[in-house]
């Protein structure tokens, strides 16, 4: 629209340039002179030499002012006169060239234009003036025409049709410079906005190659979009120059227990296949001293249509908080481990006091003192299960705990743990239900596995209300094919996300749980998720305040390699 206006202006005489102004001027001069010319040579008789020389010598002096005109551009008043000059001369070239020149006075709304873009209302009115006084003032004064209705018509119709066409112009030429204002003041607008989003990439861009932890992001084909810093530098350690598989499936990365991680489990694979995860611990690099840990966070991102459009990932540099937390593991295990031998000693010497008295006659000195061994047993026994649970998750934390694996049927094993923790609910007056499917067998620890239903199934009991109902449900685990998921629902007093999100921390214990009388150290989900995981499964928690809890997990034939010892 803009590159049309200008050439319209152009054409009409409406630049300021000397060039443009000397184009146009030629080209009407030449296209007035001709047929004037013309006329003086093969209509002499009814053409007027002397006028026809006035009329070209008028168009000349117009002329040559615009070639005299400095080259910057032409003046502000030949802009008017060069234009009346060109309708006066058009006037009188038709007067001296009657009646077969009649027709030169249509050239005059070339110069009538001129003056209409380029002054608007006030050149569109000069032009029709100057078009009454040059051409129809002269009809009615100077030539033998009888005067009446029909030759007035027809003299001010030319007039009456210029004023017309002017305005006609000057709302066409308002329109163009209104659309042409709103085009620059968006292209105005766009280029502020391109100038402040590009001023904010460099911002973001240049804050992100300075963080301390890595950023990958991927489309959602999985290709790198964007990486700073701190990603190369991990990654340059997971692909050194001396690897020859440049792969996805050869570069360096480990699970903390050493063993290597398959290409399709790797953060970046499961990031790709839309998985959400915090803090994934894992090992990068050639085993030895430059070997980092390396904790991920991945999300997606998703679009406005429903679909994933790409993922991020969050690495950081966790290896000087791994060593020291497995040195403080190291000393746990190490003191639990030591705890052990005098526990099994009390727990021994107290019952075989226990029996040593049942001997002796009855007195209120013996009943006094077997119901003091049984408080000993009881917290011996207490105490002693704490350590266990405690070594547990300290021998899984270092990547040491072993399976014994074996066909097992899982909808046996929940039926049997829901059976042995009955007489529990019955006691706390809850509802303990069970709802099962098929068989279905895994190969599994079936201790370990016990282990996390009783620490699922009797949290479900203890943080339950009296009333209350927990349901227990066994089935096809939806994203593995060969799996079985495990669902623990209660409707107890439930936990915010934040709570939700750190629940598997170890002895981390929901402001519920501190506030309520229930004893606990805050384990057993700590030690279900390491049992869990370290059969290749996943658990996981759905709560709100007020709306209970439900636990699930899923286990698969499909072991991840970590130390385990398997039985046929």
């Amino acid at each position: 629209m803009t590159r049309f206006r200008t050439f319209v202006e152009a054409l009409l005489y409406h630049s300021s340039g000397k060039t443009f102004a000397l184009i146009q001027q030629f080209t009407f001069a030449a296209v007035l002179a001709v047929p004037v010319l013309l006329l003086l040579i093969f209509e002499p008789e009814t053409s007027s030499v002397l006028g026809a020389a006035l009329g070209l010598g008028v168009l000349f002096a117009a002329t040559l002012a615009v070639v005299l005109a400095p080259r910057s551009g032409v003046p502000r008043v030949l802009e008017w006169l060069v234009p009346v000059a060109g309708i006066v001369a058009c006037g009188i070239c038709r007067y001296a060239t009657y009646p077969e020149g009649a027709v030169i006075s249509t050239l005059s709304l070339v110069p009538s234009l001129w003056l209409v873009v380029g002054f608007r209302h006030r050149g569109a009115a000069l032009a029709v003036l100057m078009v009454v006084l040059s051409i129809s003032v002269p009809s009615f004064l100077v030539l033998e025409e009888t005067l009446n209705v029909s030759t007035v018509s027809r003299f001010m119709v030319f007039p009456v049709a210029l004023a017309l066409m002017s305005f006609a112009v000057i709302g066409i030429l308002q329109t163009l410079e209104a659309k042409s204002t709103q085009t620059r003041r968006a292209l105005v607008s766009e280029r502020s906005s391109l100038a402040r989003l590009e001023r904010t990439d460099r911002l973001l861009r240049g804050v992100l190659e300075n963080l301390n932890v890595g950023v990958l992001v991927m489309d959602a084909a999985g290709n790198d979009v964007m990486t700073n810093r701190a990603q190369r530098e991990i990654h340059a350690l997971a692909s050194p120059e001396t690897n020859t598989d440049r792969t996805e499936a050869g570069h360096l990365a480990f699970y903390t227990d050493g063993s290597a991680i398959p290409a399709q489990s790797r953060p970046a694979a499961r990031a790709n296949r839309g998985e959400e995860f915090d803090n994934l611990e894992f090992l990068v690099g050639a085993p030895g001293p430059d070997q980092r840990v390396i904790s991920v966070t991945a999300r997606a991102v998703w679009a406005e249509a429903g679909h994933r459009d790409a993922s991020f990932l969050i690495f950081r540099d966790v290896t000087e908080q791994h060593n020291l937390l497995r040195a403080q593991q190291e000393v746990i295990a190490a003191v639990s481990h030591e705890m052990r031998t005098p526990l099994t000693s009390i727990v021994g010497f107290t019952d075989f006091t226990e029996d040593a008295m049942l001997d002796l006659e009855d007195s209120p000195a013996r009943v006094a003192a077997l119901d003091q061994l049984s408080v000993i047993r009881r917290n011996a026994e207490k105490l002693s299960r704490l350590v266990e649970d405690l070594l547990l998750e300290q021998q899984a934390a270092v990547g040491r705990l072993t399976l014994d694996l074996e066909p097992i049927n899982m909808t046996q094993l929940v039926s049997d743990c829901v059976e042995g923790l009955q007489p529990l609910a019955a006691q706390r007056q809850i509802t303990l239900d069970l709802s099962v499917g098929p068989c279905f067998e895994v190969t599994a620890d079936a201790l370990r596995v016990s282990q996390v239903l009783d620490n699922l199934v009797g949290n479900a009991l203890k943080y339950t209300h009296p009333g209350g109902r927990v349901s227990v449900s066994v089935g096809p685990a939806r994203e593995l094919e060969d799996g079985v998921s495990v669902e623990v629902a209660d409707d107890g007093p439930g936990m915010t996300q934040k709570e939700a999100s750190q629940v598997f921390t170890p002895f981390y214990r929901a402001r519920s749980a501190r506030q309520s009388a229930t004893a606990g150290a805050g384990l057993g989900l700590a030690l279900s998720q390491s049992i869990v995981e370290a059969h290749g499964g996943t658990i996981s928690v759905r709560s709100s305040p007020g709306e209970g809890a439900r636990f699930s997990f899923t286990l698969s034939n499909r072991i991840t390699d970590r130390p385990q010892r398997t039985r046929a």
